[in-house]
């Protein structure tokens, strides 16, 4: 089978034209954390719903207060007490005050609220209660209209929105116990190659542990799927190709690690020929050149490269946005950020480079530096990186305080 070549931007839109959300489902909000909204959230009543008081006080009408001063209080008469959750049983009338709660709701005729420390007060617990106010106050002090946070019918949530803890705070505010979402795909990872270890393992001559089964599940549940399988084969083309045969039957989206290259034992290539609608890639990025994809059965096929950086970078970079489609999100990325090269870079035109590389704020630019020797196959730089810094395929030297533009992985540490 003879690769096909392609440049990034290619590689990346055949990968999202290949991918159809699935199916949304209907989940309690509780667990509905970092899913993707599936439909609009429209408020079905105002948030608050009714007028409140934001402080502990008393509720008058700012007409009584007209004049009022530390040499002439008004003096109120206080009718009623309204705790949370409890209204008044009528209506304040003119030249009356009433003790409030924060959060109850303001009597029908109140407009504005007295904290109770901008007031002297008589005993509360002595008949004919009143109240001493040396100031006048505008209408709607202290109190929260209905409707000051979300107007009935506005929409609260957007679809493919990322629901967030707050976002479920405001579901719940609105009377949604259930929402829909995309689900969680469905994920199986075949580690292949006949060198590789288990991470318990000592080690022996020519072999490795395996640090690309453990990376690749866990950026998959990050990402929001569920991993039904993660299994080591060996460099047998025969069967690797059965256990892809099989997890295409079973799972949302299959990926194997290793074995596309152009070497002697490469089972991945050696097995395409026989699952159908897969290519082999060439994709003008690195780390990351040598690629399997294809969508048997609308099922996603992804072969990966085997060394540590460019399973990470392909994942970033062409993964995640299609299991972020997947899911229904509406942004497939992660954030990116306009940085300035510390050093200059070497790249080569036509072809997008990924460059692992820490940030530090430098007045108000942030400013990228290379973790160490790009090689693919190295761990470190990985976890050191902040950002995937990207060069486009135009440019073939990035000079030092070049602009460019950053994936955040992570953020800097603090202090």
């Amino acid at each position: 089978m003879r690769a096909r070549s392609l440049s990034f931007a290619e590689a990346r839109a055949a990968v999202l034209a290949a991918v159809t959300p699935l199916p949304p489902e209907t989940v309690p909000i509780a667990a509905a954390r970092g899913r993707a909204l599936r439909r609009a959230i429209l408020a079905a009543h105002d948030l608050p719903p009714f007028a409140n008081s934001s402080m502990d006080g008393f509720a008058v009408r700012s007409a009584d207060l007209d004049g009022a001063s530390a040499a002439a209080p008004r003096r109120l008469p206080v009718v009623a007490v309204i705790p949370a959750g409890r209204v008044a049983l009528r209506p304040l009338a003119a030249g009356e005050a009433m003790r409030i709660m924060t959060g109850a709701a303001i009597p029908e005729g109140a407009d504005a609220v007295v904290p109770f420390e901008d007031v002297e007060r008589s005993d509360p617990a002595a008949a004919g209660e009143q109240v001493l106010i040396p100031r006048p106050v505008r209408a709607g002090e202290s109190l929260r209209a209905a409707g000051a946070d979300l107007r009935a019918g506005a929409v609260a949530l957007a679809e493919g929105r990322e629901l967030s803890v707050h976002d479920l705070a405001l579901l719940a505010a609105l009377g949604e116990p259930r929402v829909p979402v995309g689900p969680r795909p469905r994920a199986v990872v075949f580690s292949t190659g006949d060198e590789l270890l288990e991470v318990d393992e000592p080690l022996r001559p020519g072999a490795i542990r395996d640090s690309n089964l453990l990376l690749l599940t866990q950026m998959l549940e990050e990402c929001g799927a569920v991993v039904a399988r993660a299994e080591r084969l060996p460099d047998d083309a025969a069967r690797v190709g059965a256990r892809v045969r099989e997890a295409l039957a079973e799972a949302d989206v299959v990926l194997t690690i290793g074995g596309v290259s152009a070497g002697d034992f490469d089972p991945v290539k050696d097995s395409l020929a026989g699952l159908g609608a897969i290519e082999l890639w060439r994709v003008a990025m690195k780390p990351g050149r040598p690629q399997a994809f294809g969508a048997p059965g609308g099922r996603l096929f992804f072969g990966l490269p085997g060394n540590p950086a460019s399973v990470a970078c392909v994942f970033e970079a062409l993964v995640r946005p299609a299991l972020r489609k997947l899911q229904g999100h509406a942004a497939l990325d992660r954030p990116r950020i306009p940085v300035r090269a510390t050093e200059a870079i070497h790249s080569r035109a036509g072809r997008t480079d990924f460059i692992r590389a820490t940030i530090e704020r430098r007045g108000d630019a942030w400013w990228a530096l290379a973790c160490g020797e790009q090689i693919s196959g190295h761990l470190t730089p990985q976890s050191r990186a902040h950002v995937l810094a990207v060069v486009p395929e135009e440019m073939a030297r990035v000079e030092a305080g070049a602009a460019l533009e950053a994936i955040v992985l992570r953020w800097p540490d603090a202090g």
